[in-house]
């Protein structure tokens, strides 16, 4: 009886250990499977889950995450769409060899309010200053520029017109705090990629339109952008790439509106696996304006616009460009015009050439 106590009293410490390692090794497995709608197993989809509660006006929220690091999570706000919040700290609450459990808080932008107070009527907090002066900005544009029979892509197109027409890239002193921000492009006029892009997709989102920031790099420089979903089928769209510099003002171009990921590629690099391709030409600027032309045709654009404003401003895709052909001479040949300049940017196989009539710097 003794011996056979003694085997007891034995074992029962091993199955403590058994209990605890399976716990250890298995436990996170098992963990996942009870909670599904709050388990993430990678960063991209810890991302969404969070972007998902932001865009609800949640204040913070808890996971359990396997296969994601600290390391991911210290930048997680790098691969959150951002327009309507961010995360502003977190807390590991358990950690195991395989998954961690952590809360989230997060801090709710401006666009939130300025969104549901235009699209749903809600109203903005009193002590959210900033939100009020966006949101009256925000009618004032859209009542500038949008009409009601206008289709999505005019849409789209005057709310990328105006944002690069009345924002200048950069910041100033008084502007510093909200270059990243939709506030600094739309009522402090004067922003960096990241506010450019806020902009656009706040003025989509208030009008209907499906959209997408995009984060990457441009030129090997952090870089944030737009994709727009028309029709069933997306776009890229960047608009600071679309703001001259100099800064021009009136003119806005449109070498970057409604491109293929082709084309944005050259010179964007982004995470694809992220998003849905963009392989439509549908409502790129240039095939949806006619303005895909070879030398004849382009020679008549540019008589047809400069008949019409003599200080205008042509783009073109031209298929057949030749420096030798693309002189430029038979501009002088036009009544009224005393001087251009002119500037030949590539796209795809193709050029795009910009005339700007009786402009000097």
């Amino acid at each position: 009886m003794e011996s056979r106590g003694r085997r007891v009293y034995l074992i029962f410490p091993v199955l403590v250990m058994l209990v605890v390692g399976v716990a250890y090794f298995f436990g996170w497995d098992i963990v996942a499977k009870l909670h599904p709608d709050i388990t993430a197993y990678s960063l991209p989809e810890l991302a969404e889950m969070v972007n998902e509660q932001i865009d609800a006006g949640a204040t913070g929220g808890s996971f359990y995450v396997l296969g994601v690091t600290k390391e991911e999570i210290d930048n997680i706000n790098q691969s959150l769409c951002g327009i309507n919040g961010v995360v502003s700290r977190y807390s590991i609450i358990e950690n195991g060899r395989k998954g961690m459990k952590i809360v989230l808080e997060y801090e709710i932008s401006d666009n939130y309010y300025v969104y549901h107070k235009y699209r749903d009527g809600y109203g903005i907090p009193g002590d959210r200053a900033a939100a009020i002066k966006l949101y009256d900005k925000v009618v004032e544009i859209l009542d500038m520029i949008i009409e009601e029979d206008m289709t999505d892509y005019e849409k789209e197109l005057a709310i990328h017109d105006y944002i690069v027409c009345n924002c200048k890239y950069g910041y100033t002193d008084y502007s510093k705090e909200y270059a990243y921000r939709a506030y600094g492009a739309l009522v402090q006029k004067t922003a960096v990629c990241n506010g450019y892009a806020e902009a656009m997709a706040l003025l989509l989102d208030c009008v209907g339109i499906e959209n997408e920031i995009v984060t990457g790099t441009a030129d090997g420089e952090l870089h944030a952008w737009n994709r727009v979903c028309l029709d069933g089928k997306w776009y890229q769209v960047d608009a600071t790439w679309d703001d001259p510099i100099p800064d021009r003002g009136y003119n806005a171009a449109h070498i970057f509106f409604n491109v293929t990921d082709d084309i944005m590629g050259v010179s964007h690099e982004w995470n694809r696996e992220g998003y849905e391709s963009c392989d439509s030409v549908d409502y790129n600027y240039f095939h949806k304006s006619n303005l895909v032309c070879d030398i004849n045709g382009f020679k008549n654009e540019v008589k047809r616009v400069a008949q019409g404003n003599i200080n205008g401003v042509i783009e073109a895709l031209v298929t057949d460009y030749d420096e030798a052909r693309y002189n430029m001479e038979f501009v002088s040949e036009i009544p009224g015009v005393l001087y251009i300049q002119y500037t030949v940017q590539p796209f795809g196989e193709n050029q795009v050439v910009t005339i700007f009539l009786n402009e000097r710097d």
